[in-house]
């Protein structure tokens, strides 16, 4: 049995998202503010006890507070003694609320038996609703009239609180609502309309999930830190918890411990007598003091040696480094990542070893209790990758659920563990399979009354049934650009010179410079493969690629498409497979010369605009140029020209820059990259023109990323916008 989805409503910007959850690990992925801290707060607050009490007005949906002050305007036309709408039927649509789906199986049915829908389930997935509601709606609505009767009778130009339904709420939302249960029938799971049946009294979760968490803010004690009230904890600490829990021998001794309390004890009277004989001189000096009302007191000491202080100090954890044996350094002179790692790790095996019970703590465990603890532990970890270095990152992604599924026990009875993760970390995305991953999509509103919102896209669906084409992007992403899942946009670009220059040119646009943009070098050649994942992902995509031309020619009796320079009225087609089976899916030269920019836009499923060479005049003499490289120099003649003597690359391309063909020829055998580097050391690279094909694409790039640059925390203040 485990948790196998989520449905979030109407809490903060997620105002209806479905999330698959693994039966092991699931990585919420995606750029700043896609909502993914927002689900794991939903987590936290609807499943963790009496966390619901953390709810505050701001964590309904920013969308719906007008509905919610729509309702207090009703309230405003009805006198104190009516009761109209006493129902949750204004409320529906706007309430926050988490349906969890269990998968069941068939040996399961004693741990769910309270939460079947009817007698007649025959297995696979049963559901509760957890929505937070008004306690007693009439009340809650009677006390809002008399805020505002009693406002009605002073005469006042002062706006007096609640000016509305939202003010009023802000402050007393706890006092007015509360968490509530329902069974959902699994005939209904997909039914956005369905129809709830009578709450349950009790949270009917207690004896099926335990919930443990690890936030952001963990952090590591240092020797600044020590002085402040909020310093953190070291591992040391954490091992001082984990005896008093579990370790303990004063806990329902055995027979090892009384050798252990005896040890102990003996201890306690050989330092206490030790420390009164060591201070016994200026004991007496202090008991000679004529204080009034004090006549010679006889002051002794009789401290208490607690057997888990040597727990506690600084340097109660050592390590001892390989090749230096027998010499140990205290915890705090590790690594920083380190240390957090081990910290990490030993709250994973404290949260797996308290949802078991291990030792002490199993004396503690209620008799009526008909479990002996609930079937599921969900760890939710919010950016694992604060204070870990990269190693240690891909560490932590590999071991932390083997470490909570590091206990026969939970094999044996069939509990299930789950972990869910939210990181910006590429590096941890890396050591995950894309079944894994759960990206949050930012949607931009349509509208200028809508806000952002989001939706969660399972990646291993992204591909459907094309396993070949799965199999290569998977690869190619985690090898080579994990970062994609994390940007505001993407650029798909063609070899090494691009890759060089690119940075560069970016960097000359205030909103490009600004934003998070991914540059994947893919070619030409397989730049297509990724059109389902840039579908899914739904990012800005901008696909710089080559014209590539050929010609039917004949090579040894045999006529062969070959590549050739750029003509037109030839019947030339392109080699590119981007342009042919992706956008804008033609294959003609003379049809691709001649779409314009605005038709190189693609304007549905996902912002999409394609890149490549176009007709350069210069000086009433038209250059067809089919690479980025020619396209270049020929927007650059005069500024080439000018540069100064060079022998590297340059040099030669200015002796035959008027020459089209030689241009064609020296491009095929250059060195790309060689050629890019040598224009970055010319002196006047700034003055180096953005090829107009490349111009274009960066011009529609920004205007798809400047109404985000403009929705920035910096530039508009909402209450949303500043959740990961």
């Amino acid at each position: 049995m485990y948790i196998a989805d989520i449905k979030i409503r109407n809490f903060r910007k997620l105002k209806e998202v479905h999330v698959n959850l693994c039966e092991d690990k699931t990585v919420f992925i995606g750029a700043n503010n896609s909502g993914k801290t927002s689900a794991l707060v939903a987590l936290r607050y609807f499943l963790k006890p009496d966390y619901h009490k953390k709810f505050s007005i701001y964590d309904f949906t920013i969308s719906n507070h007008e509905k919610i002050n729509d309702i207090g305007r009703k309230l405003e036309k009805e006198s104190l003694d009516e009761t109209c709408n006493s129902d949750l039927s204004l409320w529906k649509d706007i309430l926050p609320t988490l349906d969890i789906w269990f998968n069941v199986g068939d040996d399961d049915l004693h741990y769910v038996c309270h939460i079947l829908p009817t007698l007649d389930w025959s297995g696979g997935n049963l559901g509760i609703r957890l929505q937070y509601e008004p306690k007693d709606i009439e009340k809650f609505y009677i006390e809002y009239k008399r805020e505002l009767t009693r406002n009605a009778t002073l005469k006042t130009k002062i706006e007096l609180f609640p000016k509305n339904m939202i003010d009023f709420l802000s402050k007393s939302l706890s006092d007015y609502f509360t968490l509530r249960y329902y069974i959902l029938d699994p005939s209904k799971k997909d039914d956005v309309q369905d129809t709830l049946g009578e709450s349950i009294e009790e949270n009917p979760l207690v004896e099926l999930i335990n919930i443990d968490e690890i936030n952001p803010q963990r952090g590591l004690t240092d020797e600044v830190a020590e002085t402040s009230t909020n310093s953190q904890r070291h591992l040391s600490q954490l091992l001082n918890d984990y005896y008093n829990l579990h370790l303990d021998p004063s806990k329902e001794p055995t027979e090892s411990d009384i050798n252990a309390l005896n040890a102990i004890e003996q201890a306690q009277k050989d330092f206490t007598n030790n420390m009164n004989n060591s201070f016994k001189s200026a004991l007496l000096e202090l008991g000679n003091l004529a204080y009034p009302g004090f006549h010679n007191p006889n002051i002794t000491l009789n401290p208490h040696l607690k057997h888990t202080e040597g727990l506690t100090h600084n340097s109660a954890v050592k390590y001892e480094h390989e090749g230096w044996k027998g010499t140990y350094l205290p915890e705090t002179y590790n690594g920083l990542g380190y240390q957090n790692l081990s910290f990490i790790a030993f709250r994973l095996i404290q949260f797996r070893d308290a949802w078991m019970k291990i030792g002490k703590q199993r004396t503690t465990q209620p008799l009526d209790n008909h479990i002996e603890y609930p079937t599921i532990l969900l760890v939710l970890v919010e950016e694992p990758e604060a204070h870990l270095h990269h190693q240690a990152q891909q560490v932590f992604i590999k071991e932390a659920y083997k470490i909570l599924r590091n206990k026969p026990e939970i094999t044996n009875a069939r509990l299930s563990t789950q972990l869910v993760i939210t990181t910006h970390s590429s590096h941890i995305t890396h050591e995950c399979e894309f079944s894994n991953l759960r990206y949050f999509k930012r949607i931009q509103p349509q509208k200028s009354n809508e806000i952002q919102s989001t939706e969660v896209i399972n990646l291993s669906h992204t591909f459907g049934e094309n396993k070949d084409t799965m199999r290569f992007v998977s690869r190619y992403i985690k090898l080579t650009h994990c970062d994609l899942f994390f940007e505001d946009a993407a650029i798909l670009i063609e070899g090494d010179a691009e890759r060089i220059l690119l940075p560069q040119f970016l960097h000359r646009n205030e909103i490009l410079k600004q934003s998070y943009i991914s540059i994947l070098s893919i070619g030409g050649s397989h730049a297509h493969r990724l059109e389902p994942l840039m579908k899914s992902l739904g990012i800005p995509t901008l696909i710089i690629t080559d014209l590539d031309p050929t010609s039917l020619k004949k090579v040894n009796g045999k006529k062969e498409w070959k590549s050739v320079p750029a003509e037109r009225g030839t019947g030339q087609k392109t080699r590119n497979p981007t342009l042919k089976k992706w956008f804008p899916e033609k294959e003609s030269i003379d049809d691709l010369l001649e779409i314009s920019a605005v038709c190189k836009i693609q304007k549905t499923t996902f912002p999409l605009c394609v890149a490549y060479q176009i007709p350069i005049k210069v000086e009433e003499n038209e250059y067809l140029p089919s690479t980025f490289e020619d396209s270049l120099i020929f927007e650059n003649k005069t500024c080439l020209k000018t540069a100064p003597a060079t022998n590297g690359l340059i040099g030669i391309i200015k002796d035959i820059i008027d020459d089209k063909i030689e241009i064609y020829k020296k491009i095929r055998n250059i060195k790309k990259a060689e050629f890019a580097l040598d224009l970055l050391y010319l002196p006047n690279f700034d003055e180096i023109k953005v090829p107009e094909y490349i111009s274009e694409g960066l011009v529609w790039l920004a205007d798809q990323l400047r109404p985000e640059s403009e929705s920035t925390p910096l530039n508009k203040n909402n209450m949303e916008i500043k959740d990961d």
